[in-house]
């Protein structure tokens, strides 16, 4: 199965659904920083979607040792940094994220999630 589809942005309707699919991952580098923090860079077959994209952000946030760490999508390649040296693993870490992102974005069935569009001018309630 090609995964390599990214989410189209335009021409959508109010109501419509979007379909998520994760872009293929080519290559992860692990690097250690002068500051004493490590950066990944990921290099995608094709350019992530803004939903991808958001879904990597959650993920990365509530994996343990990662809750700092921020990631920035430019083109086909991610970066991660912001992640603590010192900790052993962070290449097994960082492929977990990949992993359970690709499984949020398509589950074990194989088929892409439908992603709900909110309609124009929708108001979302910030304060929780």
């Amino acid at each position: 199965m090609d995964t390599s589809a990214v989410i189209g942005r335009g021409g959508m309707k109010m109501g419509s659904t979007e379909t998520i699919r994760a872009p293929r991952i080519l290559r992860v580098e692990v690097m250690p920083l002068d500051c004493g923090e490590t950066a990944v860079v990921v290099e995608l077959a094709s350019p992530p979607g803004r939903a991808w994209e958001k879904v990597l952000k959650r993920v990365i946030y509530e994996t343990e040792g990662l809750e700092s760490a921020q990631s920035r999508c430019d083109g086909r390649f991610v970066y991660i940094i912001g992640i603590e040296s010192g900790g052993r693993g962070t290449l097994h870490r960082v492929n977990q994220v990949l992993a359970a992102t690709h499984e949020r974005v398509v589950p074990r069935n194989g088929h892409s999630m439908p992603m709900p569009q909110q309609p124009a001018g929708a108001m979302v309630n910030a304060s929780l």
